[in-house]
């Protein structure tokens, strides 16, 4: 829980700082599903791409909205930007 909230935090002072904006509506939280133990960052949309982490099933991961390209979505994940297939993601509202 303590992570998830320090995760949160540093997420949303990075937005603040690249976007001046108020980017909530842009990214959301996800959850790993679907899959046996892990699933892959990838360093661009392609199960080709280089492997950038694994991460747990069960674990969360913050999406980036309108990103969609060949089922994969932008996402943030132990502070590295890569690519996740959305097949993989739970959607969790706000």
């Amino acid at each position: 829980m303590v992570k998830k909230i320090l995760v949160t935090l540093l997420l949303a002072l990075s937005f603040t700082v690249i976007g001046g904006q108020n980017n909530q509506a842009e990214a959301y939280w996800g959850m790993v599903v679907n899959c046996r133990e892990w699933i892959t960052l990838r360093s661009y949309p392609s199960t080709e791409a280089a492997s950038l982490d694994r991460i747990p099933l069960g674990e969360w991961v913050w999406i980036h909205r309108g990103y969609y390209h060949d089922g994969f979505l932008s996402a943030e994940y132990n502070g590295q930007r890569g690519y996740v297939l959305d097949a993989y993601i739970k959607y969790v509202k706000e």
